[in-house]
């Protein structure tokens, strides 16, 4: 199993730093099965092992990007200050004392909320019964409020207010039919 951690920097778009992670390596595991003989021997001997992890998959963004935030300072003479995440908070959570106490800020990236809002919201009408069907919570539904949430916080993004109204209406908008229009909040 392989992972990839990357820094990239807002302005430039440009990658300032990388940590591949493996806890595999085919050559380590044909080692393990191989006799004990001289082929063997040479084998390990010659090997060079890429395995850098030992933990499960689930920790190695915690990891890369724990690496990767500790040698800022040493081999770019950067500080990261801003972990723009996918909302699972381990990785920041891994990293945003790294200069100091909240040194780094987080900030989610809206496609991961909009995706987020799409999946929460299946998982409400797979989880409520009576919550499926005509005039309920359909897939239909639901990816027309997750596109709408999206534009609304695309289009808002420096004034809250003005977001949240447009997230209100977004809903109502969604939620409103011919035979009843509720188009008040648009």
């Amino acid at each position: 199993m392989n992972g990839c951690v990357a820094v990239r920097s807002v302005n430039t778009g440009k990658v300032l730093d990388i940590e591949v992670i493996s806890f595999y390596g085919p050559t380590c595991k044909r080692l393990q099965t191989m006799p004990r003989n001289f082929e063997y021997e040479s084998s390990k001997a010659d090997h060079i092992c890429l395995c850098n992890f030992t933990g499960s998959s689930s920790k190695m963004e915690i990891v890369g990007a724990s690496r990767i935030f500790l040698r800022s300072e040493k081999t770019r003479r950067l500080q990261y200050t801003q972990y723009y995440g996918d909302g699972d908070s381990k990785a920041f959570m891994s990293v945003k004392d790294t200069y100091g106490l909240n040194s780094v800020t987080k900030f989610e990236c809206i496609g991961h909320v909009q995706k987020t809002v799409g999946s929460r919201l299946r998982k409400l009408k797979t989880k409520t019964k009576g919550q499926s069907g005509k005039g309920k919570l359909t897939d239909n539904f639901i990816d027309r409020l997750q596109n709408y949430y999206g534009i609304a916080v695309r289009s808002n993004v420096s004034n809250l207010n003005a977001m949240q109204q447009n997230v209100i209406a977004a809903l109502y908008h969604c939620a409103s039919s011919d035979k009843k229009p509720m188009h008040g909040q648009c």
